[in-house]
Parts: structure tokens; C-alpha cells; sequence
């Protein structure tokens, strides 16, 4: 399946996991400063990230903790639904990361994974170049002011090449959960770029053409971003 939004599927079986669920237990692993899904009434949501900075920004949820997502201090199977939003990409260890996230998911619960596609342009630009080059990129070509500052969301990062996703597709796999959906889609980076400069515009479609091209459709160079859904099988009865 190739959705025209991702991210809305996505949503669509979040929404649909924990519409039977009373008191949905969530976990945001490295939650940063905001939620990126929404979650049913009643649900209780956790949210732990290992800046404190971050924590202090998060007004969307109310229950909040410091720690790192390769070590969350949560007990397993207790979650109906752990979140993980352009975080793995930062970690040096993601293995360990995603172990830990597969250990909190309750039988019949939903991992959640959004992170930029290491195989795409922006991936291999971010993989291969500086930080400072990164928060200039920000400031003079996106626009955001805030690159630099305590205020932007954005880290450094160490993006190993096993989150491409053929590598994520068996992480997950290998911590006993099953792929929902995996989807690459063009990013709010990209996205914007286009917007912004019209002569990016033109070099990314030129890009997306070419590659597709090449690859017989296989490959697009241009789809910066990527969802996974994963679901851990049996079933838990709890409400």
C-alpha cells in the first residue's frame, strides 16, 4: 500500500489500536518538546526524553521524565502504543533503542518509528556533512531562525546505515514485531525547500525523475522521510 499521506495512515491504525482500548497506555520515547499523533480520551501518555530542555518545552503531555530511550525506566509489556519520532537517527546505538521500545509493547500494542531515510538525498547530505553545516543549512537557505539556539529542535546526529529500511524492517522483525506498514514520503525539509527556492524545486524534481528512472521506479532519491508501524502479535486482553 502507498498511501497519498503516510502520516495520516499512520494515524488511522493508531487510532484504530487504541479505539478499544480503556486508558490506552502510551509511551513517547524521546518525546522532545511535542506529540506528533493524537491519542484517544482517556489515554495515559508518558513522555521521557533525555534533555531536560526538551521536557520543560512539552506542553502536550502531562506525565513527563528524564531518560534515555536506550534505557527507559518503564517495565515491559505495559504499553499499548510506544511512539519514537525522529530519534533513532540520533543515537549511536539504535539497536539498543529499538530493543527497548520492542520490550515496553504489550501483546497486540503498536510501535510507531519516524525518522529520516538514510537512503535519500537529504539522508546521505545529513549523514556525510558537519553539524555547524546542518544549523546553516537551517538558518540561510530554510529560513529558521531558531537554528542554533535553544529553541530548535534539531540535533546532531549519528545515523547508522542500519535504519535504511531493509535494516529496520529486520531490527524490528529480529525483537519479535511485525511490520504494519513502512512508508517513504518527501519530508517538511524537502517540502518546504520547494516552496521556498524555485530552482531547488526544479533540481529535486529533476532528481526524483532520474532515479526512478534508473531504477525502473524502484528508488526515488527525493522521499527524505520514513514511517514504520509495527505491531507485536497475540493478543492482551487487559483493559
Amino acid at each position: 500500500m502507498n498511501p497519498a499521506d503516510p502520516l495520516a495512515h499512520a494515524q488511522a491504525l493508531v487510532t484504530s489500536a487504541l479505539a478499544a482500548r480503556t486508558g490506552a497506555r502510551v509511551v513517547e520515547a524521546g518525546c522532545g518538546a511535542r506529540s506528533h499523533l493524537a491519542y484517544p480520551p482517556g489515554a495515559r501518555v508518558v513522555g521521557v526524553d533525555l534533555l531536560r530542555s526538551q521536557l520543560q518545552r512539552n506542553t502536550d503531555t502531562r506525565l513527563l521524565a528524564q531518560g534515555d530511550v536506550a534505557a527507559l525506566p518503564i517495565a515491559s509489556a505495559v504499553a499499548d502504543l510506544v511512539v519514537c519520532w525522529d530519534v533513532l537517527e540520533h543515537l549511536p546505538d539504535p539497536e539498543a533503542a529499538i530493543g527497548e521500545i520492542a520490550r515496553l509493547v504489550r501483546p497486540g500494542g503498536l510501535v510507531v518509528l519516524a525518522l529520516p531515510n538514510i537512503l535519500s538525498l537529504k539522508g546521505l547530505v545529513t549523514r556525510f556533512t558537519p553539524w555547524w553545516f546542518h544549523v546553516w543549512v537551517y538558518r540561510r537557505v530554510l529560513g529558521d531562525r531558531t537554528a542554533g539556539t535553544d529553541a530548535f529542535d534539531q540535533f546532531p546526529t549519528a545515523f547508522r546505515f542500519v535504519l535504511r529500511a531493509g535494516g529496520l524492517r529486520r531490527l524490528v522483525a529480529a525483537h519479535g514485531l511485525r511490520v504494519e506498514a513502512l512508508h517513504l514520503y518527501e519530508g517538511p525539509v524537502p517540502t518546504h525547500l520547494r516552496r521556498r527556492h524555485r530552482a531547488a524545486d526544479v533540481l529535486l524534481t529533476a532528481a526524483s525523475i532520474g532515479t526512478r528512472a534508473a531504477t525502473l521506479g524502484r528508488y526515488d532519491t527525493t522521499l527524505s522521510d520514513m514511517i514504520v508501524v509495527a505491531s507485536r502479535p497475540g493478543s492482551d486482553n487487559a483493559a
